[in-house]
């Protein structure tokens, strides 16, 4: 009855430790996992022009468009980098020459459902711990906002300049094996289904 009692208690299960702590691991094992060998972020503001055709054969068919009107524009992916150029430095450390990708996409102001896709690039340098054989990544960017508007009204066409800010999180990537310490195979629980609120509950008030 003891040694049973015992077994249960050595049952470990995902969340937080216990005050007393958690117990010892029982297992060392030998996972692949993609190892993050450096890391960093920082806010770029950037300014791009792109041309748009409009008319019965354009991308923008509908309304008309003055210099100053207000187009609408979104992340339409994730946002990509490519090294142009990488130069060692010391240790494993590297200096990148980054090209940044962020895809967007136009909206008409007159009609929602005519769209043009842009791809705004610019390059960035940074210094990292870049060992032969990474991956430099940066899936977890964002586009904080972006402005655009006609600046100019041609035959057929206008230019739209955007004004975004892109938040850049570059990472130095590579899959590797490693020794970590184990409770051994997680065991799923039953499937529980929490009870809605019946009626919805307002939110909360500002004052």
């Amino acid at each position: 009855m003891a040694d049973e009692v015992s077994t249960q208690q050595q049952v470990v299960g995902p969340g937080v430790c216990p005050p007393e702590g958690c117990p010892p691991p029982t297992r060392i094992e030998c996972i692949v996992a993609d190892k993050v060998y450096d890391s960093c972020f920082q806010v770029e503001s950037r300014s791009r022009d792109t041309t748009v055709t409009t008319g019965l054969t354009g991308t923008f068919v509908t309304g008309t468009f003055t210099v100053g009107q207000p187009i609408p524009c979104a992340q339409s992916g994730p946002i990509t980098c490519n090294v142009i150029n990488r130069t060692p430095t010391t240790g494993n450390f590297a200096t990148l020459t980054i090209v940044v990708s962020v895809p967007v996409t136009l909206t008409n102001p007159n009609a929602a459902t005519e769209t043009a896709n842009r791809v705004f690039t610019f390059t960035k340098i940074v210094t990292l711990c870049a060992p032969e054989g990474v991956t430099v990544d940066c899936g977890e960017s964002t586009l904080l906002f972006c402005n655009c508007v006609v600046s100019a009204v041609g035959v057929g066409n206008i230019t739209v300049t955007c004004d975004f800010q892109v938040c850049v999180v570059i990472k130095t990537i590579l899959t590797v094996q490693l020794l970590v310490p184990s409770y051994g195979f997680c065991v799923p629980a039953p499937c529980v289904v929490a009870p809605g609120v019946c009626p919805p509950a307002p939110p909360a008030q500002c004052f």
